[in-house]
């Protein structure tokens, strides 16, 4: 690969992967409002918050961090107080427990309120604060921190348009080049040193990750996986403990743990996702640091690829399906696989687990995130010894980059309704 492009590749997995507190959505709630607060000026009296259908749906059931609280409200909340955009998706990180307090009684007052805005787009987060008279708003759209708009009273501070992020179809389609051979030849061209910031995703990642397995969160998924010797049904092997670390990252991030995780594409649990297998099987292995980064850059570019078809924000599961894809091809890397091999993991995650549906984020995500990297370990093991699906098996097609798109024409055609189905059950229990 030609230095431009690997430079270009290096600056799709830094914009792609920022630290975050808390479930993604959430905080970018958080975020706008704190957008919104830091212009008005003055201490935040009410705060109202209009989002899309899909922001809605993955916040309404997560745990806030600090507050044993869940939802949006909560989120919207401590944004006010918060006041801090510059903080980006850390924007619930070091509150005071004086901050919290407030915010709950903000919540508890009814002073915050959180409706469902009248739009397309899939993240769509409109913050408006107020203090008497005076008011301020924030919009952001198309990604999870990008501000749109910024006004205080009836005066734009700030307006920029709002770009496609979601390029699965249309004519964005056709400027996009990223294929899994490209990204392939990125990695063994990169070199090493230049991987070197990967290491944080791995530090923030395992801490999570030690922290869910150590302590009572959530189902307690990865802890009880590692609890084998009580029951003999799960064996504790290396591939077990990959799916332990990654499902207890989530147990501890869905409940609400004040511990910052690495996000890639957009998401907290697929940063998890695309990372702690691939890790862990390294710790394992003890396989050199320069393999497992390498590995980890395969890992995220895949997802990212793979995000590029499903969108930004899907019915369909992105840590479960995305981001587990990602692993499946960072293993096969990592044991010393190929590109075929890796074309055979992906085709066989996509004929296994393309139908796990998104129902909101929750402590749930972690049973999703097991079974996905049990899929993503299962996959790659197979694709080692040279199987794998088949354009004989259901959306699954001859060539791989056909298979993903197939994978995301599933997603936004063929489930079209799906979301609001799934948010409408929510809504009426």
């Amino acid at each position: 690969m030609e230095r431009k492009e690997i430079k270009e590749y290096l600056q799709i997995l830094k914009t792609e992967i920022s630290p975050a507190l808390g479930c993604t959505e959430p905080a970018a709630v958080a975020l706008a409002v704190a957008y919104a607060a830091k212009e008005l000026g003055c201490p935040v009296q009410t705060v109202r918050v209009n989002v899309s259908q899909y922001i809605f749906k993955n916040g309404m059931n997560v745990g806030i961090p600090g507050t044993g609280m869940i939802g949006l409200e909560i989120a919207a909340a401590l944004g006010s107080l918060s006041a801090a955009p510059e903080k980006q998706l850390l924007v619930l990180n070091g509150l005071s427990d004086g901050q919290k307090q407030a915010a709950k009684k903000m919540s508890a007052e009814k002073a915050v309120k959180v409706g469902i805005a009248d739009t397309e787009e899939k993240i769509y987060i409109q913050a408006i604060v107020e203090n008497g008279s005076k008011t301020a708003q924030a919009v952001i759209a198309g990604t999870h921190t990008n501000l749109v708009l910024l006004k205080r009273g009836e005066q734009v501070i700030e307006e920029h348009p709002l770009e496609k992020q979601d390029t699965a179809g249309g004519e964005e389609e056709k400027a996009y080049a990223m294929t899994l051979e490209k990204i392939v030849d990125f990695v063994d061209s990169v070199e090493d040193e230049e991987l070197l910031f990967l290491k944080e995703v791995i530090r923030l990642n395992r801490a999570i990750a030690e922290e869910g397995l150590t302590n009572d969160y959530g189902l307690m998924v990865g802890k009880n996986i590692l609890k084998s010797e009580h029951t003999g049904l799960v064996s504790n092997d290396i591939a077990s403990f990959a799916v332990a670390c990654t499902a207890a990252a989530a147990d501890a991030r869905m409940a609400g743990c004040e511990k910052p995780v690495m996000s890639a594409a957009g998401s907290g649990n697929q940063g998890l996702t695309a990372s702690l297998p691939v890790a862990s099987i390294g710790w394992k292995l003890e396989l050199p640091t320069e393999k497992v980064l390498k590995a980890l850059a395969l890992s995220i570019l895949v997802t990212i690829h793979t995000k590029h078809y499903i969108g930004r924000l899907s019915v369909l599961c992105g840590c479960s399906i995305a981001a587990a894809i990602g692993s499946c091809c960072g293993i096969i890397y990592l044991l010393d696989g190929n590109i075929e091999q890796m074309k055979y993991g992906i085709n066989s995650m996509v004929a296994d687990i393309s139908g796990v549906v998104c129902d909101g984020a929750k402590s749930g995500c972690a049973l999703k995130i097991a079974t996905a990297v049990n899929s993503a370990v299962r996959a790659a093991t197979m694709a080692l010894n040279g199987i794998g699906a088949n354009a004989y098996d259901g959306i699954v097609a001859f060539d791989v980059e056909t298979t993903l798109a197939n994978l995301g024409t599933l997603g936004n055609q063929g489930m079209s309704n799906t979301n609001a189905t799934i948010l409408n059950m929510m809504l009426d229990k």
